[in-house]
């Protein structure tokens, strides 16, 4: 259990102390958008090879299925009510759907959503799959970092005090640490089939995630270079995971 809790604070702190150096620190965008790319392709790495197979082997076909819709169709519609209502506004990748100003709320609820099924994903994976738990620890944390980085930053141009804009990374932090810790305590007495599903619904929901905001804004930020950064981070994620 200590494990457990080292691991949700680490996957929320993570985002924090991205946040800080978004508001203190003067990384490039260019090397920012290179953590997000490799992150990005440790995370694809991790939910191939770790997720979908485990919920594979616990619930067959039907439950990765219904559980890997269930988790896309679910972020994508969550995500496009965050932009609509102003939650990605302060960010430079924001989709034209939306005239409203970005709130405080808004933004915490954002990046909430972005930890939600990484943290569910990593409650889940240390139980059923402590051996690729510090992997799929280290693809979280790598994404993390970047996306604190770069939404503090957003945030900081578009005039948000630094106490609001700490405010609300340490609410976004506290909140995917408890998600964590939560989904290890009591997500692994259900049966084999809903632990399934689960897996596979949190592995389409992080793949929506990727494909909707972290790629494109890494792409974005970095060009042409992000494409070989996402692969190298997937190559190394395959050759630990097979070690």
């Amino acid at each position: 259990m200590i494990q457990v809790i080292a691991f949700a604070l680490v996957n929320g702190f993570s985002l924090l102390l991205g946040a800080a150096f978004g508001v203190y620190g003067r990384l490039e965008q260019r090397i920012i958008a290179a953590f997000m790319a490799f992150g990005a392709g440790v995370l694809i790495c991790a939910l191939t090879f770790g997720l979908m197979d485990e919920a594979f082997l616990s619930g067959g076909f039907d439950a990765v299925i219904i559980g890997f819709l269930a988790g896309g169709l679910i972020y994508i519609g969550s995500d496009y009510l965050v932009h609509y209502l102003g939650g990605r506004k302060h960010k430079r990748h924001q989709f034209k759907i939306t005239t409203r100003e970005p709130s405080g709320f808004m933004i915490t609820l954002g990046s909430m959503l972005d930890g939600v099924p990484e943290s569910i994903a990593l409650g889940i994976t240390l139980f059923a799959q402590p051996n690729i738990g510090l992997m799929m620890l280290a693809a979280i944390a790598i994404s993390n970092f970047p996306e604190g980085i770069a939404s503090a930053s957003g945030l900081k141009k578009a005039g948000f005090r630094q106490g609001k804009i700490f405010t609300t990374w340490i609410a976004a932090g506290l909140f995917i640490t408890l998600i964590t810790i939560f989904s290890y305590l009591f997500l692994h007495n259900l049966n084999p089939n809903t632990i399934g599903i689960l897996e596979s619904l949190a592995a389409g929901a992080i793949l929506a995630m990727l494909a909707a905001n972290m790629m494109p804004e890494a792409y974005e930020e970095g060009g042409f270079a992000i494409s070989t950064l996402t692969v190298l981070g997937f190559l190394m994620a395959f050759v630990v995971l097979r070690l």
